[in-house]
């Protein structure tokens, strides 16, 4: 007898592609058998008319420990977020590792080592237009070697936030990166975004290193109507024997702190951004878009304060994500409820109910595939992202019929709804969520390298 039966559900496995009305046998945490049933269980759950898949997997998150980010990413179907990313990670990740394992934590967390916000910061490089010298780039990577030998998953790194980063500073971090069989996150977000210059910059590096690299939230940096060329470009990359994938979010409007360096007025020029564009998401001004004045106030003293850019072309997402090494991601970080941008609640069932339901873009096998065993392939997460004997038992069972967001815009609704169709997920065996109650807070643990 298991710990619990999934019952009478179509279970997709990711690896196989197929769909297949079976029961999960759960014990001891894992997947204990696939069969037809009727299996037996302490507990037995009805998944009639439901998909019973692996739980998803968000290559590119930032909740870093945060728990109530990590409640709305469980809501969502998430068991495995990925921080650290946009260069921007926790300082002393043995640590964060050490007590994230030792409160529990809603989903699991690997983490990403950042460069532009987190290396450059630990060996004093505060201004972010300022080249690193010859002794700040050796001290960054004794400290990444330290990060990796702690478990982090991969280098980020976020060369908008950090203009003065050099090729110099890069490459060695990168090719430690590749020494050690981590992948390298870039988020090239506005070095230059009407123009594929940043692009061709990430695949010189992932030429020069060989490191494995994932290209971050890629319609925010090429949905402006350069989405083609630039996955022209990824596919001739990768005929030349480069590993290049990415992740892209299901919103053409992304959200980042308004002191960082994106909202320079000199880059908002390189990057025809115009003030009426940007609407506050946290603080007192949550739901304002900016003015002259406002962006004044905003800079000088509210300056840990998030923004939300609001640019691009909605059919740009589904280009992307209908390519076949594309997966989604949500961009999702910490929010006081209330506060931030939908993405955090929403990004999943959006996935799937725009592009499975309402467009046909791609089969539910393929959707499935690409939030789940893709990711883990891409980032080496061991045991999840897989429906097979053996695996973690972090499932998620969704209704395909219901499946859809309903988080919207801070000032135009609620950022922070719940989405609708999700039943039930598991983490590690534990049922964490069922029917939208939270039933346990601390069943994740870190996935360590």
């Amino acid at each position: 007898m298991f710990d619990t039966v999934i019952s009478g559900g179509f279970v997709v496995d990711p690896r196989t592609l197929s769909n297949r009305l079976l029961d999960v046998g759960i014990q001891d945490g894992r997947i204990a058998a696939i069969a037809r049933g009727p299996l037996l269980g302490r507990e037995v759950i009805d998944a009639t008319g439901r998909i019973v898949c692996p739980g998803f997997i968000d290559v590119h998150g930032h909740l870093d420990g945060d728990a109530y980010a990590g409640e709305l990413s469980l809501r969502q179907g998430i068991t495995t977020t990925v921080g650290g990313n946009c260069g921007f990670s926790p300082c002393d990740l043995e640590a964060f590792f050490r007590r994230e394992d030792e409160r529990g934590y809603v989903i699991r967390q690997a983490e990403m080592v950042g460069h532009s916000g987190t290396l450059r910061n630990l060996v004093g490089l505060t201004d972010t237009r300022t080249p690193a010298s010859p002794e700040q780039i050796e001290r960054m990577c004794a400290l990444l070697e330290r990060a990796f030998d702690a478990g982090a998953c991969g280098l980020s790194l976020g060369l908008g936030y950090a203009p003065g980063s050099s090729m110099d500073e890069v490459l060695p971090l990168c090719q430690i990166a590749a020494a050690r069989g981590r992948v390298v996150s870039i988020d090239t977000h506005m070095r230059t975004q009407t123009d594929l210059y940043s692009l061709v910059e990430a695949v010189s590096i992932a030429r020069a290193t060989g490191a494995r690299m994932l290209i971050s939230h890629f319609v925010y940096q090429y949905g402006v109507g350069v989405e083609d060329e630039a996955m022209a470009l990824v596919d001739c990359a990768r005929r030349a024997g480069l590993d290049i994938r990415m992740d892209s979010g299901m919103y053409t409007d992304w959200a980042t702190g308004i002191s960082t360096a994106l909202f320079d007025r000199d880059i908002m020029e390189d990057n025809n951004i115009e003030l009426w564009h940007i609407r506050m998401a946290t603080g007192e001004h949550r739901g304002q878009v900016l003015d002259e004045a406002l962006y004044e106030h905003v800079r000088r003293e509210h300056a840990d304060d998030s923004a939300i850019v609001f640019t691009g072309d909605e059919e740009a997402i589904y280009r992307i994500l209908r390519h076949p090494l594309a997966m989604p991601s949500t961009d999702a970080g910490a929010y006081r409820p209330g506060e931030g941008h939908p993405q955090i609640a929403g990004s999943f069932p959006r996935y799937l109910r725009k592009m499975v339901v309402e467009r046909g873009d791609l089969t539910w096998e393929e959707a499935i595939f690409r939030a789940t065993l893709l990711p883990a392939q891409t980032i080496g997460l061991p045991g999840v992202g897989r429906m097979e004997v053996g695996a973690a038992a972090d499932l998620v069972v969704f209704d395909p019929q219901t499946i859809r967001d309903r988080a919207t815009f801070v000032g135009l609704g609620r950022p922070n709804a719940s989405p609708e169709g999700i039943d039930h997920v598991f983490i590690g065996g534990v049922r964490a969520l069922s029917h939208g109650c939270i039933r346990c807070r601390t069943a994740g643990r870190t996935l360590r390298f």
